[in-house]
């Protein structure tokens, strides 16, 4: 009992040693959640109109924001709001596209994303308690960063 004892303390500092290592043998490898694409705001607007579509516009390129605001007919609130919101995103390593995702009483809770070969698609995630009733419908758009 002794001897098991006396060597606790160096089994201690062995493992405490291993564990470091394994630390900084990961720390140089990059995240692999940082490479996926993420909902970074859901924009909610009342009565703004546009059609729901999957179909996702990056909206650091001039003509596709162009492209995006006609489907609001040309609605100049919604381009000031996604325009406020890329704003408040600030600076991303990936780019930022933007996506009708629901018209409605409901706002979704969020988004799954698939990069397709032209353009992202961000479909809603499945309302699970939808209200009965609005007084007016609401627009949800997705702000998402593709990498």
């Amino acid at each position: 009992m002794r001897r098991f004892l006396g060597m606790l303390p160096l089994l201690l500092a062995l493992a405490v040693l291993s564990a470091c290592g394994d630390d900084e043998s990961t720390a140089g490898e990059p995240d692999p959640a940082a490479s996926e694409p993420e909902l970074v705001q859901m924009l909610v607007l009342t009565s703004a109109g546009g059609e729901v579509s999957p179909a996702a516009y990056f909206v650091d390129d001039r003509n596709d924001m162009k492209a995006y605001v006609k489907t609001f007919e040309d609605r100049d609130d919604v381009a000031a709001a996604v325009q406020q919101a890329v704003e408040d995103a600030g600076d991303r390593d990936g780019r930022l596209a933007a996506a009708t995702v629901a018209i409605g009483c409901d706002v979704p809770e969020g988004v799954s994303i698939t990069q397709d070969q032209d353009r992202p698609e961000v479909r809603a995630d499945k309302i699970t308690n939808p209200k009965q009733e609005c007084f007016a419908p609401t627009t949800s758009i997705a702000l998402v960063e593709i990498p």
